[in-house]
């Protein structure tokens, strides 16, 4: 079995040899190439920047070199998605090899000198970790094959995110918000009140266009440190005969207190279980 796992790692090795070569070059027999170079994950760290302390709140990763000898690792930085085009890539900082492996830390300061951006809520930079070998060679996702970088077992670090969120703060949630997307219920341009305490905000009324029986303010359940959002289940009104008591519940949300936004996506249902699907929905302080 070691045989195998140590062929398999020497033709992964090759191969990004090989992927790196330019077009027009002849096809070489595969041992006379030379061996590819890349770092594996050792540690995956915090991948969350704080944009209200942006000095001061860094992304890490633990990384090791794997192949050829490596000289150091270099990352650069674009706002997502994802790019393969070295040119729109921004370069942040540099380490020398030491031993093999790199803890590499990005601060929410460095990518926003790099880009000459200031990284905002709800925004994601990627972050991509080029090695440069002893005899000058350079590695990295733009010139290694699509199926050796995406497959799990040869564990390659080549890109990293860097989310960028901010604290939730009850009493700068606290305040009247117009509604800017809610394709539900059609109420784009309606007033929202909304309440901040630990952990939660309670918004009255959500669905301005629902009717009693069972209107009922809705509380979101906040991150304090991130801004993420969740709906637990729970019934908001009704829309006449028939339609009673609509639920909604939904996950994967941000309030971001700091900029007065508040959005997810939210499923309606009935308490007999029809489903009514899921849609948008987004508010913004005034």
């Amino acid at each position: 079995m070691k045989k195998i796992i140590s062929s398999v790692f020497y033709t992964a090795l090759v191969a990004i040899a090989m992927s790196s070569c330019q077009k027009g070059e002849v096809a070489q027999d595969v041992n006379s190439l030379s061996i590819g170079s890349y770092v594996t994950l050792v540690t995956a760290g915090n991948n969350i920047v704080d944009a209200t302390n942006l000095s001061g709140s860094k992304v890490a990763l633990s990384v090791k070199e794997y192949g050829s000898a490596q000289d150091k690792l270099i990352v650069y930085v674009t706002k997502a998605p994802q790019t393969n085009d070295r040119t729109k890539w921004k370069k942040v900082k540099e380490y020398t090899n030491n031993g093999g492996t790199y803890n590499l830390e990005v601060s929410g300061q460095e990518i926003a000198t790099a880009l000459g951006v200031t990284p905002g809520p709800g925004e994601t930079y990627v972050l991509y970790n080029q090695v440069v070998t002893k005899d000058g060679r350079s590695f990295d996702v733009a010139n290694t094959l699509p199926d050796l970088a995406t497959v799990a077992q040869y564990n390659l670090k080549l890109t990293w995110n860097a989310v960028v969120v901010c604290p939730f703060v009850p009493a700068q949630a606290t305040g009247k918000y117009t509604v800017t997307k809610d394709t539900w219920d059609g109420s784009v341009g309606e007033q929202v009140n909304v309440l901040g305490e630990a952990g939660k905000a309670t918004l009255t009324y959500m669905f301005v266009y629902a009717e009693p029986p069972g209107v009922a303010p809705v509380v979101v359940t906040v991150n304090p440190t991130t801004g993420a959002a969740t709906v637990a289940r729970q019934t908001y009104g009704s829309y006449g005969a028939g339609y009673e008591n609509f639920r909604c519940e939904g996950t994967g949300g941000f309030f971001f207190s700091c900029k007065g936004d508040f959005s997810i996506n939210l499923t309606h249902t009935l308490p007999n279980g029809a489903n009514y699907g899921t849609y948008p929905y987004a508010i913004k302080k005034n």
